[in-house]
């Protein structure tokens, strides 16, 4: 017996469409993928570029790097919302942006949580304490006591007002007691010249985005914040070892997208950026920059993220920090 419709009721079957989804994900992506990054080029946007050629090979498509700088990541993150909802512009954004700005600025123009769609936390980096070598600063010990003894004196490089380095050395003033002004910047590579020439003598960076100063001697680095010492700099303590910092901090690294982009396209970015995550060769760049890969879902990665959110705009609070 023969399975095929009669050509009479083949022409009076409905023709069923694929669902929104199931269209994007077969159609994506279908042109070049734009990732933003909200912040100046030479600091953490090396992380996405690292990671772009791979993501375009396993995605069939060219995928560029736009940095799109200003007001911590707000004008970047806003782009981003207000792109068409169909995983040809993502995100790349840092800690402060996605989760500090909300409790900062008192005119925000989104809640980066809620307003975008989390895809991955794709990288973290413990911060270092790093001064300029014409400093008397040998040990964070050293460091504290001459600020205290020395108020107004010394003073600190901002890379971006209500970054974690920002806000993690307000916090730690405020625990230790310390005068030590804040010199803003528009971006980590402006404050990083800035301490490497003198200018300014102390600064909290990423150690991946500090370590080519590190590293070539330029500055010299006192402690980090992670939980355990740098395979990069062995020799340096922890801050929590040495008894200064309760708990271990990190920055961190993350793909977000439009609120309302497709489910299966959130899914196959992720599902992407994972795989390059675990590839031997990118292991090794990122550790060679004192980062690492983190492996995560979409799901886990809005939980996570509502949690740092908490944390901290406490600090936020706790410090009475905020920007206009």
């Amino acid at each position: 017996m023969s399975n095929a419709i009669p050509r009479r009721l083949a022409l009076t079957l409905p023709i069923v469409a694929p669902t929104a989804p199931a269209l994007a994900q077969s159609a994506w992506p279908s042109r070049p993928i734009r990732i933003v990054v909200p912040s100046a080029a030479g600091g953490y946007d090396t992380y996405a570029r690292l990671m772009a050629p791979r993501l375009a090979e396993l995605l069939g498509q060219p995928v560029v790097i736009d940095n799109r700088p200003g007001a911590n990541g707000n004008i970047g993150m806003a782009e981003v919302q207000r792109s068409p909802a169909d995983g040809h512009v993502l995100l790349f954004g840092h800690i402060g942006a996605i989760t500090v700005n909300s409790s900062l600025y008192r005119n925000m123009p989104l809640d980066p949580v809620e307003d975008l769609a989390p895809i991955a936390v794709a990288v973290t980096s413990p911060l270092v304490w790093v001064v300029n070598p014409a400093t008397p600063f040998q040990d964070m010990a050293g460091l504290i006591a001459r600020v205290q003894a020395e108020p107004d004196k010394w003073n600190y490089a901002n890379p971006s007002s209500g970054s974690i380095n920002h806000l993690l050395v307000e916090d730690f003033k405020l625990r230790h007691r310390l005068v030590m002004p804040g010199v803003p910047y528009r971006g980590t590579p402006q404050a990083q010249m800035d301490v490497v020439s003198g200018q300014v003598p102390i600064m909290v960076d990423s150690l991946g985005a500090g370590w080519g100063h590190i590293s070539a001697g330029r500055v010299r680095a006192l402690a980090v914040t992670g939980a355990t010492r740098s395979e990069r700099l062995p020799d340096v303590p922890t801050m929590v070892e040495l008894g200064l910092d309760p708990q271990p901090v990190v920055a961190w690294y993350a793909f977000m997208a439009p609120q309302a982009t497709p489910r299966a396209v959130l899914q196959r970015v992720n599902d992407t950026v994972n795989v390059v995550l675990r590839e031997d060769a990118i292991i090794g760049k990122l550790r060679d920059l004192g980062a690492a890969p983190r492996i995560t879902t979409a799901d886990d990665t809005l939980t996570f993220m509502r949690a740092e959110r908490a944390k901290w705009g406490a600090v936020v609070r706790a410090g009475n920090i905020a920007v206009e």
